[in-house]
């Protein structure tokens, strides 16, 4: 069964601030959703976010991973 969008989002916790942490960067990722549909533009641009909010990017190998399951995940967004 796969995950919804939320979900892999509310579980993604790069930092180790617990999960649920990140709300300012999970919207924003949901908001590039609707842009990127391809991983690697998209894991770039997931890294900028963390990186612009947190002065570091996240693993590339994590952005790699996360953009891939976002982007294989059956629910749609819904904004």
């Amino acid at each position: 069964m796969k995950k919804s969008l939320e979900q892999l989002l509310y579980k993604y916790d790069p930092f180790d601030l617990g999960e649920g942490n990140y709300p300012t960067e999970m919207s924003a990722i949901l908001n590039l959703m609707t842009i990127h549909d391809q991983v690697t533009p998209l894991a770039q641009a997931i890294g900028d976010v963390f990186e612009e909010s947190f002065d570091e990017q996240p693993d590339q190998q994590e952005l790699t991973t996360l953009a891939t399951n976002l982007l294989l995940c059956e629910d749609p967004c819904e904004l």
